[in-house]
C-alpha cells in the first residue's frame, strides 16, 4: 500500500515516516505543501493520503476537494493529520472529502490501527474494481456476440415483404433473442407456406434453433414440399440439431393460391382459431407431438386439409399467449382467447396481444409470444414457370392387409410418389389428393366407417379410436394405387383401388362449409381436373393437370 504524507513541517513528516515503517508499510512519499501532492497524485497515484489541515498556501480543506476531483471513482482514503480539535474543524474534514482523522498530538497505535482499517478497506474496494473491470469486459462481449448474432439472426430469417403483407402478426421475446419463429414462403404454385414454431425456453439458447429450421424451410419450400414432407423433414433436422430436452411445437401450413384451401399439420401447439366473418369460432387441435421429440419411424407427418372462405381469419399463437397470468394466478387460456375472439368486432394480432397485456396487468411475460393472424383472401404471388412432363412413366403400389397395419404407411406411399417427374407446381396437390384418397379407401371401402361420428370433438376422438380398434383386427383387404404420367395430355392420373363394396357416390351429398366430415371427396373434386369413379365407387381415378398457370 503506498502512502502519501502531506506536512509542510519536516519533523511531522520524519514522525510519521518512521511510525508507518514500524508498522510495516514501506512505500511512502513525501509532500511538504498541497502543491506538491497534487502533483504526485498525479504522477504517483497514492492508496492512502495523509493530511494536514494547516499549510501555507493550499491548506488541507483545499486540497482534499481537488484530490477527490482527480481521482473521482478511484477509492482514495483521506486521513487528516490536525491540532485542531473543534467541532466545526473537525466536522469540516469529513464534509471536504476526508475518511477520518487523528488530532496531534497523535497516538501511533491508534493511527496505525485507523490506517490498517482503511487498508481493508482500500484492497476490497480494490478487489471490487478488478471484479467490476471484469465485468465491464464480460459486458462488452457479450454486447458485441449478441450484436454479432442479431445481425446473423436479422439476414438469415427474412421474410419477404410480398408475403408478410398478407399476415397481421407480433412477435414479442421475453428476452433479446426470440425462441418463437415465424416463417412465410411462396410456394411454386402461386400459394404460401408458413411455419409458427415455439422452441423450448426462451433466449439465445432457444433462439439459435431457428437458423437450421429456417434454412431447410426455404429449401423445402421452393420446391414446392407438401406439408407432410415439410413436417417429416423439420423433424429430422431437430432431431439433429438440437439436444435431448429440447424439441419445437410448431404448425405448419400452406394456403392455395386461391386464398381458401388449407393444409396444416400442428404439433404441441395450443389450438387455432378460424374466425368466421359472421363471428363463429372454429378450433382446430394439435394432433401430433411437437418436432425433434420422435424418431422417422414414429413420427406422424399427417396432414388435414379444410378450406376457408373469403374473409375467414385464422388465428395462431404460441403457449406463452395463453400462459399470462392475472392478479389472482388465474391463466388466460385457450378458452380466454377464444372467448376474446368471439366478443372481438375486429381480430388483429396486436389486438389479442394487448389483451393478453391488459389480463396480465402489464406486467412483464415469462416467455415468448407470437400471434398470427392469416385473412383469407386471394393471393397475387408470383407463380414459377410449369415443367412439363417428358416421359412417360407409372408406378404402382399394392397394399396388403399387413401393410395397412403398418405405422407411417401413408408417408412412404408420398415418398414413392414424389419419384414422379414433372409435378413441382402440382406436389403438394398431388399429395393431398393421394392422402384423400388413400384414407376414404381405408377408412369408408376397408374399415367401412361412418364419418358421421365426427360431428364434434368427442365423436373424433371415439372415430380414431374406434378405426384403430378395426385396423389392428383387419384380417384381409388390399389398396391398389397407380400413378402415372400422361406427357402428351401433361396429366398426371392417379387411380386407388379398395377391396371394398364402393359405395353409391351418385348420391353422395354436397357437404356444407361447417360440415366436420364428408368433405374428402368435395376437396378432391375442387383440386383434380377430372374424377372418375369405376367398379362400383371401390376404384377412383383422377386426373390432375401439371401446366396450371391460373
Amino acid at each position: 500500500m503506498k502512502i502519501l504524507i502531506v506536512d509542510d513541517e519536516q519533523i511531522n513528516r520524519t514522525l510519521l515516516l518512521c511510525m508507518l515503517r514500524e508498522a510495516g508499510f514501506t512505500d511512502c512519499i513525501e509532500a511538504e505543501s498541497g502543491e506538491a501532492a497534487l502533483d504526485i497524485i498525479v504522477q504517483q497515484p497514492p492508496d492512502l493520503v495523509l493530511l494536514d489541515v494547516i499549510m501555507p498556501g493550499l491548506t488541507g480543506f483545499e486540497v482534499a476537494p481537488k484530490i477527490r476531483e482527480h481521482v473521482k471513482n478511484r477509492y482514495l482514503p483521506i486521513l487528516f493529520i490536525t491540532a485542531l480539535d473543534d467541532k466545526e474543524s473537525l466536522v469540516r474534514c469529513l464534509e471536504v472529502g476526508g475518511n477520518d482523522f487523528a488530532t496531534k498530538p497523535f497516538d501511533k497505535h491508534i493511527l496505525t490501527a485507523k490506517i490498517k482499517a482503511h487498508e481493508k478497506i482500500w484492497a476490497l474496494s480494490a478487489r471490487i474494481e478488478e471484479q467490476n473491470k471484469a465485468l465491464r469486459f464480460y459486458q462488452q462481449r457479450v454486447a458485441r456476440e449478441h450484436a454479432i448474432v442479431e445481425h446473423i439472426f436479422s439476414h438469415a430469417i427474412v421474410n419477404e415483404d410480398e408475403i408478410l403483407t398478407y399476415f397481421d402478426h407480433h412477435l414479442a421475446p421475453a428476452e433479446t433473442f426470440n425462441g418463437d419463429v415465424f416463417i412465410c414462403k411462396p410456394s411454386p404454385s402461386g400459394g404460401l407456406y408458413f411455419l409458427v414454431g415455439d422452441f423450448t425456453g426462451h433466449g439465445l439458447a432457444s433462439a439459435i434453433g431457428a437458423l437450421p429450421v429456417t434454412r431447410a424451410f426455404q429449401e423445402m419450400t421452393a420446391k414446392g414440399l407438401a406439408v407432410s414432407e415439410l413436417a417429416l423433414e423439420l423433424n429430422n433436422v431437430l432431431l439433429r440439431f438440437l439436444p435431448a430436452d429440447m424439441f419445437m411445437a410448431a404448425v405448419i401450413g400452406e394456403i392455395g393460391a386461391d386464398g381458401k384451401r388449407l393444409t396444416l399439420w400442428q404439433g404441441g401447439m395450443p389450438e387455432m382459431l378460424l374466425v368466421s366473418e359472421n363471428g363463429d369460432v372454429r378450433r382446430l387441435n394439435a394432433k401430433h407431438m411437437a418436432l425433434g421429440i420422435l424418431e422417422s419411424q414414429e413420427f406422424n407427418s399427417d396432414s388435414d386439409t379444410l378450406t376457408m372462405r373469403h374473409g375467414d381469419q385464422l388465428v395462431c399463437y404460441t403457449d406463452g399467449l395463453m400462459e399470462v397470468t392475472n392478479d389472482k394466478k388465474e391463466m388466460l387460456g385457450e378458452e380466454g382467447i377464444r372467448q376474446w375472439c368471439l366478443n372481438s368486432a375486429v381480430v388483429t394480432a396486436n389486438g389479442l396481444y394487448q389483451h393478453a397485456k391488459s389480463y396480465n396487468n402489464h406486467h412483464v411475460f415469462d416467455d415468448d409470444v407470437t400471434v398470427v393472424v392469416f385473412k383469407s383472401q386471394p393471393l397475387a404471388l408470383h407463380k414459377c414457370a410449369p415443367v412439363e412432363l417428358d416421359i412417360p412413366a407409372s408406378i404402382d403400389i399394392a397394399l396388403t392387409h399387413q401393410h395397412l397395419k403398418l405405422e407411417g404407411v401413408l408417408q412412404r406411399v408420398l415418398q414413392v410418389a414424389s419419384q414422379c417427374s414433372g409435378i413441382q407446381l402440382v406436389r403438394s396437390t398431388l399429395f393431398t389428393v393421394i392422402s384423400e384418397m388413400f384414407s376414404n379407401a381405408l377408412e369408408h371401402g376397408i374399415l367401412k366407417m361412418d364419418s358421421s361420428i365426427k360431428h364434434s370433438t368427442e365423436g373424433f376422438a371415439h372415430y380414431y379410436a374406434e378405426r384403430e380398434l378395426r385396423l389392428a383386427a383387419l384380417e384381409h383387404g388390399f389398396i391398389n394405387i397407380n400413378i402415372t404420367a400422361l406427357p402428351t395430355d401433361n396429366l398426371i392420373k392417379v387411380s386407388v383401388k379398395d377391396s371394398g363394396e364402393g359405395f353409391e357416390y351418385q348420391a353422395s351429398p354436397q357437404p356444407s362449409e361447417e360440415a366436420t366430415f364428408g368433405r374428402g371427396l368435395a376437396l378432391i373434386k375442387s383440386l383434380c381436373h377430372d374424377i372418375l369413379f369405376e367398379e362400383g365407387g371401390s376404384k377412383i381415378i383422377c386426373l390432375l393437370k401439371t401446366n396450371v398457370t391460373n
